[in-house]
């Protein structure tokens, strides 16, 4: 299972805090997880530490987030309404009605019904193959991580960094299959154990197999910055400074 060495690998470039976070969508559970029920973004933590997390109909502690992960069906009627109410009145993250709808229209849906299990593990313990590597990471493992994607193709991410956490980490690129940049809703940012640096890059498994690849080329994995001699003269001649290579 290559995604265990993957693992320790980009989490020794990049010096994080914690694992990266397997997330895959399955029919049956996994052999080994802890009991109770998680909302989403406490198993992102859960599983940066070493948990293992099922999600379910049942297990899944925040409907939203059933909603979002595609466990549960959107709601219709007077449970739309008192969503609405909630957003527009008690989080106060969307100003009207709508604003929300806006929102709501202009994202891919969610993938409802596409698994009965959404599994939350540190990478290094997913027993099954990875449908995404979700990182919590500081803006700059963010940046290396874009530019040991980038690496390979030039191609720019379609990001989309609105809705709520779990929406923008996993249901947005599970459907899409982009990479995806996220600064969290705010609401999910005041949970404890998030900081103020904390931000999400959630990649598709199979662009991870890039970025792997990618780090002993790119200066943003353990490549050496270096200053060919070709460009030296031609920053002389231009009489500019000469870049930092430390």
């Amino acid at each position: 299972m290559e995604w265990t060495q993957y693992a320790k690998e980009i989490q020794e470039v990049l010096r994080l805090k914690g694992s990266p976070i397997a997330v895959t969508f399955s029919t049956q559970a996994p052999s080994a997880a802890i009991k109770g029920k998680h909302r989403v973004c406490d198993a992102f933590l859960k599983a940066r530490r070493g948990d293992v997390i099922d999600l379910t109909a049942s297990t899944s502690g925040c409907r939203g987030g059933s909603i979002y992960l595609g466990l549960m069906e959107p709601p219709t009627g007077e449970d739309q309404d008192a969503l609405n109410d909630f957003l527009v009145n008690g989080e106060k993250l969307f100003c009207s009605v709508a604003a929300f709808h806006r929102m709501k229209s202009l994202s891919p849906k969610p993938p409802t019904d596409l698994a009965d299990h959404v599994i939350l593990s540190p990478l290094e313990k997913a027993e099954l193959r990875p449908d995404l590597a979700v990182f919590i990471c500081n803006p700059e493992q963010a940046c290396r991580l874009l530019t040991l994607d980038g690496y390979d193709t030039g191609i720019a991410p379609r990001v989309h960094m609105v809705g709520a956490t779990c929406y923008q980490a996993i249901g947005y690129p599970i459907v899409t299959g982009e990479l995806n940049v996220s600064v969290m809703d705010f609401t999910s940012r005041r949970i404890r154990g998030y900081s103020a640096e904390d931000m999400f890059v959630t990649v598709p498994y199979h662009r991870f197999h890039g970025i792997m690849r990618s780090i002993a080329g790119c200066t943003a994995g353990t490549a050496k910055f270096e200053v060919p001699e070709s460009f030296r003269k031609s920053m002389a001649r231009a009489g500019s400074q000469e870049i930092e290579t430390s």
